[in-house]
């Protein structure tokens, strides 16, 4: 562990990442997120249009 901490306070609702981190894990966590992002509006988008065409035929 390089013990890099963070320069930010934390923010009200906000989560401060641990002290740990580095600022390339909190990039990667970042990418993860914006990916499973994507999928989730992906497969939500492609089920409503199923539903749909299923409901009205």
């Amino acid at each position: 562990m390089s013990g890099y901490r963070t320069p930010y306070t934390p923010t009200p609702g906000g989560a401060t990442p641990p002290a740990e981190m580095t600022p390339e894990e909190g990039r990667a966590e970042l990418w993860a997120f914006f990916w499973f992002s994507i999928l989730g509006t992906a497969i939500i988008g492609v089920a409503g249009t199923v539903a749909y065409f299923l409901i009205h035929p």
